[in-house]
């Protein structure tokens, strides 16, 4: 059986090619296209393809929307993204909206049908450069766990997870048995270190170097 493919792309051009393609490989069946959003869902209610291929472009906050929209609704759709913004941040969010498979633009088309063919039959599918982007986010994190612990002392590391955890200074203090302005000194100390001074950014800044778990 082909599976069943719809583009959602704002670029007519780019929309083109990739159908042009699509139309070559005999295990897929390209459904339609749609240029906006809108369109895009009522063709996937109408038409029930196995495979929601979006393209986001710049700021592509409407297909996150969509994305989220589709991946969250009783019978979750399949989506595969392309996209020109490949830095980590980026395709982080477009997996966190839900799609099972990224590609960048620089990828060969081969990546692309890939990507597709691993949607339809329920795999998550990173492109090679997008698996490396997240490998080296992965190293970096590490990397900074291990430099925020050089810095900060055994008892501020402990501190830090506490505020992190929403413990106050008091609370803090009975918990680790010390005075309360001692815990003011570490919090100072802390904040001093690592250049913040807001609870939410050293909370913010705890998770992302792994000194607390989500």
């Amino acid at each position: 059986m082909s599976i069943r493919v719809l583009l959602s792309s704002k670029h007519k051009v780019v929309s083109e090619g990739i159908a042009a393609v699509l139309r070559t490989h005999a295990d897929m069946q390209l459904v339609g296209i749609s240029e906006n959003t809108q369109g895009t869902q009522a063709l996937c209610e109408e038409l029930s393809p196995h495979v929601l291929l979006v393209g986001i472009h710049a700021h592509g906050t409407q297909e996150l929307d969509l994305i989220q929209r589709m991946t969250h609704r009783d019978s979750p759709q399949n989506i595969v993204v392309y996209s020109g913004e490949s830095d980590r941040n980026t395709i982080m969010e477009i997996l966190d909206a839900g799609a099972k498979g990224y590609v960048s633009t620089t990828s060969g088309i081969d990546e692309l049908m890939s990507a597709i063919r691993a949607a339809a039959a329920g795999r998550d599918y990173l492109c090679q450069s997008a698996a490396t982007e997240m490998m080296a986010g992965i190293r970096q994190s590490r990397d900074g766990a291990a430099t925020v612990r050089s810095h900060l002392g055994g008892r501020e590391e402990q501190v830090l997870r506490l505020i992190a955890d929403g413990f106050s200074s008091k609370e803090i203090a009975r918990n680790l048995q010390i005075a309360p302005s001692t815990v003011e000194v570490h919090r100072r100390n802390i904040m001093r270190k690592v250049g913040l001074h807001k609870v939410a950014d050293l909370t913010r800044y705890a998770i992302r170097n792994q000194m607390v778990s989500v």
